[in-house]
């Protein structure tokens, strides 16, 4: 199971998590994710146009990220074939994540922001969360905030659930 750490401590371990992704150089978190997908312990599925990854730093366990492989960053730039398939792999994480972890409800957003800031980046990603609570913890300003901590995978946990629901993962 993840630990769970408070937003100060992961905001210094997502800069850790960027110096390291990034080798010290400056660039985009997110297109260094997609370079690294093919060998990464969180990685899910993958098409022409995106990603799916384990989100490192999520607010769920299962909370999954599907990246836009060219760094794009605003959605009507995607063109909608593109979006449509980035939007596929999120139905499938949705479907992954129920068939293994059966939460309540799975929400699906397009968050970011359109400079970079310390908990969000100008990348096209979208956000694949289940919940698993019933009440006020289920709304969507808290599922979709830092404000109960964040969730921090070891390798050999994030490659554990990834697996989990690799195998669960719709096929095409």
């Amino acid at each position: 199971m993840p630990r769970t750490v408070e937003k100060p401590e992961a905001l210094a371990l997502l800069a850790e998590n960027r110096r390291l992704l990034l080798d010290g150089g400056d660039g985009c978190i997110m297109c260094a994710l997609v370079r690294r997908a093919p060998e990464a312990a969180e990685r899910l599925a993958e098409n022409v146009h995106g990603v799916a990854l384990l989100d490192r730093f999520g607010s769920r366990p299962g909370h999954a990220i599907v990246i836009a492989k060219p760094h794009i960053e605003e959605t009507t730039a995607l063109g909608w074939p593109m979006y449509a398939e980035l939007q596929r792999l999120a139905y499938e994480a949705s479907a992954a994540i129920e068939r293994v972890l059966a939460p309540a409800r799975t929400f699906v957003a397009v968050l970011g922001a359109s400079e970079q800031l310390p908990m969000s980046f100008p990348h096209f990603h979208i956000h694949v969360l289940p919940v698993f609570e019933r009440d006020e913890r289920a709304r969507p300003a808290h599922v979709f905030s830092w404000s109960s901590g964040v969730l921090v995978y070891e390798d050999d946990e994030a490659r554990a659930l990834a697996a989990r629901l690799r195998a669960a993962w719709p096929e095409p």
